[in-house]
């Protein structure tokens, strides 16, 4: 299995943060390697959607079921892809008004042996850009 965490701090709230990360359709015009996404059911606090990356020829789209705890936290769990096991969350916390610190952790294990030896590496650097391209998309929608 294995483990992802980043933890970043930035000038935005906690709910401009929670609302970025959120709008799962916006994806693919800024993050890395995200070439598709979807939402395919939405009720209060729940969020069925689906994600496709692709990064040196692999292309991998799986599908979670995302609890919405507005503006504190995301959490992930997989309903259908290449894992045996995807787990994680997204944390937002107020360290002031305009100030929050994000918090990434994902837990996942591809399906196969040789996946899991092939793809972990790619799928690591893929959510390491994410990461990054969320604070860049923050810059670009909240600096005006």
């Amino acid at each position: 299995m294995t483990h992802i965490y980043h933890e970043i701090m930035e000038p935005y709230s906690a709910q401009q943060m929670f609302d970025l990360v959120n709008d799962i359709n916006a994806y693919p015009q800024f993050v890395p390697d995200c070439i598709d996404t979807g939402v395919l059911q939405r009720d209060d606090n729940l969020l069925l959607a689906y994600i496709e990356v692709e990064k040196f020829g692999f292309k991998k789209r799986f599908t979670t079921l995302n609890r919405l705890k507005e503006p504190s936290k995301i959490e992930i769990t997989l309903i259908d892809g290449p894992f045996k096991k995807l787990i994680g969350a997204w944390t937002f916390t107020p360290i002031s008004e305009n100030q929050s610190k994000i918090t990434f952790d994902l837990t996942f294990e591809f399906n196969s042996k040789l996946l899991d030896m092939t793809f972990t590496p790619i799928f690591k650097d893929i959510m390491k850009n994410m990461v990054i391209a969320f604070s860049n998309r923050a810059k670009q929608l909240y600096d005006r």
